[in-house]
């Protein structure tokens, strides 16, 4: 019997210099075209067959197999495969949610940005307000006065506090029109 056939026969095994080099002449190519058929990139074939033999060298020590060296290597080989499908769609996820982080940062500083300028825009148009539309339109707005409690204050009616509210508003809604779709 010759040393590749009984490489092949169900045994227990025990893996040392020589029998390394007979395992890699006999079954390096087969795992190679192994893995490029399921992964199709070649240098990762060859990394995933040469990470197989360089675990199996650094464990020749303790390394016993009980199966045919065969079915041995096929299955190692196979879960190396499937250990790079793993991490590789790890990394396509991590990446899918780096890009999501990205994309929601820039639109929350868009936002902010946008904010910061309405807000800048609005304190401009309020200051253009006449004196006591002004007044009413801060009493109402910026202190969260009801219109009977600025009236009470301001000494006039209800319906002139609702009256230069509404003038205010829409005075502010038409020049700031323009931002409506942002």
């Amino acid at each position: 019997m010759s040393e590749a056939e009984e490489l092949d026969q169900k045994q227990v095994f025990r893996v040392n210099g020589d029998t390394f080099v007979l395992i890699y002449k006999q079954f390096w190519k087969k795992l190679y075209y192994l893995c490029y058929q399921n992964i199709g990139d070649s240098a990762i074939a060859q990394d995933l067959v040469h990470d197989l033999f360089r675990s199996i060298w650094e464990r020749r020590g303790e390394l016993i197999i009980n199966d045919s060296i065969e079915k041995y290597m096929v299955r190692s080989i196979k879960y190396k495969i499937s250990g790079y499908f793993r991490e590789k769609i790890q990394q396509e996820r991590n990446l899918g949610e780096s890009q999501l982080y990205v994309r929601e940062s820039e639109s929350v500083t868009e936002k902010q940005v946008a904010y910061s300028f309405l807000s800048q825009e609005l304190k401009v148009l309020v200051e253009r307000l006449p004196e006591r539309r002004r007044l009413i339109y801060k009493l109402s707005r910026e202190d969260g006065l009801n219109n009977r409690e600025i009236a009470a204050s301001l000494l006039v009616s209800e319906k002139t506090v609702e009256s230069q509210i509404t003038k205010a508003m829409s005075y502010i809604r038409q020049r700031l029109g323009q931002y409506k779709n942002e």
